[in-house]
């Protein structure tokens, strides 16, 4: 009787494994449907400082960010993960990438990202291993990684190349005063928290 039972049990439990790999082969599958349209630009702003520090130099700019991720949500998307890379290249080093700012985009409502004064969210996040900096020219890349429920990981990214080019000279940190690109002359931007910290716009 009793090895009756377990022979039921395992076949109900064998059962409901097959049903369930079964619909999450189907998610997937879903995945390869849906088609997106995501939407990234970005510009330099401008220069707010270029220190020569003890062994590096390190570099603070301002980019204006707007992505329209929203597209890439579906009903299989759990959250997606953007950042911004900062990238440029010197003679001791061919390639020289660092993140300054990331997020997480929870739900579509907040997958709009409008980011007119994005500065380094890292405190060094732009430095160099040297004295390089000055004049330098530099690309931005915008990726964002797309975390389904079930399923595989996928990244997706912009390149924006020779996006900028720092000071020949060093420059005084001031924040909300930029050096404008390709110029000596100063600017204004915005300084209040929110502009330096994560925030979305919903349209």
């Amino acid at each position: 009787m009793s090895s009756t039972w377990i022979s039921r049990g395992n076949a109900l439990l064998t059962f409901v494994g097959s049903v369930l790999a079964a619909m999450a082969i189907a998610t997937t599958c879903t995945d390869y449907i849906h088609r997106s349209d995501p939407k990234v630009a970005c510009s330099f702003v401008g220069t707010e400082g270029l220190q020569k520090e003890f062994g590096h130099d390190r570099a603070h700019v301002v980019l204006n960010l707007t992505a329209d991720l929203r597209s890439e949500f579906s009903w299989n998307t759990k959250q997606i993960f953007v950042y911004v890379n900062f990238e440029f290249k010197t003679r001791k080093n061919a390639r020289n990438q660092m993140v300054m700012w990331s997020a997480i985009l929870e739900d579509k409502e907040h997958a709009y990202i409008h980011l007119p004064a994005l500065r380094a969210q890292y405190p060094y996040a732009l430095t160099d291993q040297g004295f390089n900096l000055r004049g330098r020219e530099f690309d931005v890349t915008v990726a964002w990684n797309v975390m389904p429920r079930v399923g595989v990981l996928y990244t997706r990214k912009r390149t924006f190349p020779g996006i900028g080019r720092l000071p020949e000279a060093y420059l005084q940190p001031t924040l909300g005063r930029v050096q404008l690109p390709g110029s000596t002359e100063m600017a204004d931007v915005p300084a209040a928290a929110h502009d330096m910290e994560p925030h979305y716009y919903t349209a």
